[in-house]
């Protein structure tokens, strides 16, 4: 069952700091070796900000703010939905950014096997001093297996 009760929740605070090795390293991985990656004030590759909280954080940082600990466990995974980014001003190498992220929806949905889908989303604003910021949202879907009697009811509305 999705948890529900984070929908609305403020999932703390955390700094980074953009360094030009990971955004040309980012840039690499997707493909993209444009020497516009590379060096003092260079800017970000358009999906980094999803990853801004892996590489450079100043404290701690990660999972775009989810509880990961309460959607683990038995017959659960965890994987990526979706991203979107909103920039107000291009992020780029050099700047220090505060990201406050917010769990904005909690959902579920019907498998066809029976088994639930459960849907967290997520929005960070990432703001720098001056004028400008990023706003990024994320998507994560954790899948959750039916028990054995909601297979068996789903097998019996399967037709041969």
């Amino acid at each position: 069952m999705a948890l529900t009760e984070l929908k609305g929740q403020v999932r703390g605070t955390q700094r980074v700091v953009i360094e030009r090795g990971p955004v040309r390293v980012f840039a690499e991985a997707i493909g993209d070796p444009d020497d516009v990656y590379r060096g003092d004030g260079a800017p970000v590759p358009p999906t980094y900000p999803f990853v801004m909280s892996y590489w450079g954080s100043l404290g701690t940082g990660g999972a775009a703010g989810l509880p990961i600990e309460d959607l683990r466990g038995p017959g659960r995974a965890i994987l990526h939905g979706e991203q979107a980014f909103e920039y107000h001003r291009w992020p780029e190498v050099g700047d220090v950014l505060e990201g406050t992220t917010t769990i904005t929806d909690v959902y579920e949905k019907e498998r066809s096997n029976g088994g639930k889908l459960e849907f967290y989303v997520t929005e960070t604003d990432w703001r720098r001093r001056g004028p400008g910021r990023c706003r990024g949202r994320s998507a994560s879907t954790g899948s959750h297996r039916a028990d054995r009697r909601s297979l068996r009811s789903a097998a019996s509305r399967c037709t041969p």
